[in-house]
């Protein structure tokens, strides 16, 4: 299909330029045909990029029903809040690679 809309251009703009304007504007498009596919190429790359997202720290109660009513290590994780290094994988699913601390500033 790129080589029909490449000889089409081709086609209507040999028409009326001269051959010189004629390779620019197919060497224009050629470049934003392959422009576009290696964007079809790179956004999975790019999303799939780890970060760090910050879970903010929750309530006293919230935390008590989280952890199944006892005071341990989920409750202090749940208290304090903590920052994840994550990555979504194809699926969509969060993959959790490192977790920290909030940093205090």
């Amino acid at each position: 299909m790129n080589k029909a809309l490449l000889t089409g251009l081709l086609a209507v703009l040999s028409a009326g330029a001269s051959a010189e304007s004629v390779l620019h504007a197919a060497g224009k498009a050629l470049g934003q045909i392959s422009t576009g596919v290696a964007e079809g190429i790179t956004q999975p790359m790019r999303d799939a990029q780890p970060e760090w997202i910050t879970i903010a720290p929750k309530s006293k109660q919230e935390c008590i029903a989280e952890s199944g009513g006892e005071l341990n290590t989920i409750y202090m994780r749940c208290r304090n809040g903590r920052q994840e290094y994550v990555r979504h994988d194809a699926d969509g699913q969060k993959r959790v690679l490192s977790e920290r601390p909030i940093p205090q500033h």
